[in-house]
């Protein structure tokens, strides 16, 4: 109390006393039993609710003030009628409940406890530093207990019967909805409910300390016995009677909001935004706040709740958005392979156009020299053999010299309008001549509605000859080699599958880079893979493969309809001139 008058208040007031002359009202309106069924009214929040929600209750609410209204009628009306008058509580809605027009006028304002330690803060208060003083004005007795629960029922002199269930003592937001239901649907006959949206004001939302409730229920009960113990019930009688002229009833205004109803095909709209394509969807898991999917329903209608708060669908909102993550990581991941590769080929190529370029002269003159040589001596000649390797071995480098003049070419794509199944059957006709195609059986499913794509005829012929020429030599002993066409959503699939020895999985990553292969020495330069690869890439086309070890390989080839512009290569590296990378 010292606190504050110190902050400027002039007296300090118990509510308490507003609760002990309601204690009288309460006794008398339920003796006289006027009411069938009785709602205490000193919670404001159980008030508006039910004249906002439930109108139908509005007639089972006493018609008796708070306690907080009724010490400020006792101010206004005979203690300091020039008073203004200050409440200070843990309750939000006593702000709101001031500017209630059937009891506005009482109060002047309301200070949460948290407001009032911001006060004292503000003035430099420390409450430890200061004495202890006692309250003014008239004081109360065992109405001090009416912010505890059941406190109403303790100051009104009325006890609850457990055999009898005429009276009922209900807190806590979750069992003061239930109980108001079931009342509304007359499936509850108690005579007297005292009812409180918190588990008593003790249990405010602003109390701000971190005392438990039973705590705080053992504290004021301690200070209400204490209290107690220095009155005597005359002087308590004597102010009740002094002020049992001020009036302490109200009226409750109907503040029904009158909401649309949904019919069943709006009920089944707003149900299939949330995926609830049937009553099988319908878990009814409450977990929204409304007991069915469909009391949601018409809620989200109402314009009272949201469609996507059901969980749900949230949960299967966020696997759908965790599989998206997933597919566009590996998205990202393969086109940071592809770039790697790209790089790769870059650097390949402009090394190789170099190389090639230097070797050509020298292995000329030898090949040349070395004919000229062997043209001179016999077969008998002990020289004979080793001139004929010379030139043996100078041919393959010639034929790899020109396989990286092939692999770094500098010349653009020749595009024309190209039928795919055509140009296959041409490959494979200059193909049946080769020895390494003898024993395989060649298979092919060419899809006639393929359409026609803009692309360079010999350079996919040449892809397409040394995949086929690959299979072949994956299958020495013989196998199938099958081939298939045909036209997908992103252009047109070509596949080459063989039933030879496979890759190995830790090479299936290094098959298109250039220079690795896993012949024997002299019988593979490591680029006809590569060149695949580029020429594919020119297209604008991707190239995969999947492969068992022992059972064979598949490599597949996707072409679009139109190639991307203006593309361009230099060196094995392929430009694009929009800068655009694939993924």
């Amino acid at each position: 109390m010292t606190a504050l008058r110190k902050l400027g208040f002039q007296e300090v007031l118990e509510v308490a006393f507003g609760a002990q002359l309601l204690g009288r009202e309460y006794y008398k309106l339920f003796k006289e039993g006027r009411q069938r069924t009785v709602i205490s009214t000193p919670c404001p929040a159980v008030v508006f609710y039910i004249e906002k929600y439930l109108p139908s209750l509005i007639p089972y609410l006493a018609p008796l003030v708070s306690p907080m209204i009724a010490l400020g009628r006792v101010i206004k009306q005979k203690y300091r009628p020039q008073a203004k008058v200050v409440f200070i509580g843990p309750c939000i809605a006593k702000k709101a409940e001031i500017r209630d027009p059937p009891v506005a006028s009482a109060v002047d304002a309301v200070l949460t406890y948290d407001e009032l330690r911001s006060l004292f803060a503000q003035d430099g208060i420390e409450l430890t530093r200061l004495p202890e003083t006692d309250f003014d004005g008239p004081r109360p007795g065992v109405g001090r207990l009416f912010p505890v629960s059941a406190g109403l029922l303790k100051t009104a002199a009325l006890r609850a019967d457990i055999l009898e269930n005429n009276i009922m003592v209900v807190d806590g937001k979750d069992n003061v909805l239930q109980i108001l239901s079931e009342l509304s649907q007359d499936a509850i006959q108690g005579e007297f409910l005292d009812i409180l949206f918190c588990e008593g004001c003790i249990n405010g939302p602003m109390i701000g300390n971190g005392f438990s409730r039973f705590s705080r229920k053992e504290i004021v009960t301690n200070y209400v016995r204490q209290e107690l113990t220095r009155q005597r019930q005359e002087d308590i009688e004597s102010f009740l009677d002094e002020y049992a002229c001020v009036d302490l009833h109200r009226g409750f205004t109907n503040r029904a909001i009158s909401l649309p109803i949904p019919g069943q095909k709006e009920v089944k709209a707003i149900l299939r935004r949330i995926k609830k394509l049937g009553p099988e969807n319908e878990l009814n898991c409450a977990a929204c706040g409304y007991p069915t999917c469909r009391e949601k329903a018409i809620a989200v209608y109402q314009g009272l709740a949201e469609a996507e708060m059901c969980l749900p669908y949230l949960i299967d909102q966020l696997e759908e958005s965790l599989k998206a993550v997933q597919k566009f990581s590996q998205e990202l991941e393969r086109a940071q392979t592809q770039l790697i590769q790209k790089e790769k080929l870059a650097s390949v190529g402009e090394l190789a156009a170099g190389v090639a370029h230097e070797l050509n002269n020298p292995l000329a003159a030898i090949l040349l020299y070395g004919h000229l040589l062997l043209e001179e001596v016999s077969a008998e000649d002990p020289h004979f053999s080793d001139l004929r390797t010379i030139t043996e071995e100078a041919d393959r480098a010639k034929k790899i010299v020109a396989a990286l003049l092939d692999f770094a070419r500098q010349r653009k794509l020749d595009l024309q309008p190209t039928d795919l199944n055509v140009l296959l059957e041409e490959t494979l006709q200059v193909l049946k001549k080769e020895s390494r195609l003898e024993n395989v059986r060649l298979v092919h499913y060419l899809d006639p509605r393929l359409p026609r794509l803009l692309a360079d005829h010999s350079q996919l012929q040449q892809a397409f000859s040394n995949l086929i020429i690959n299979a072949c030599e994956a299958m020495p002993q013989g196998g199938d080699l099958t081939i298939v066409t045909a036209p997908v959503e992103d252009g047109v699939l070509i596949e080459f599958t063989d039933t030879g020895c496979g890759i190995p999985e830790e090479n299936l990553s290094k098959i298109f880079t250039p220079f690795f292969t896993t012949k024997k020495p002299g019988r593979g330069t490591g680029l006809g893979l590569a060149l695949v690869y580029a020429i594919i890439k020119m297209h604008g086309g991707q190239i995969s493969v999947r492969s068992k070890e022992g059972k064979g390989s598949t490599f597949s080839i996707i072409l679009p309809h139109h190639p991307p512009p203006q593309i361009e290569e230099s060196q094995g590296l392929l430009l694009e001139t929009d800068r655009r990378e694939e993924v």
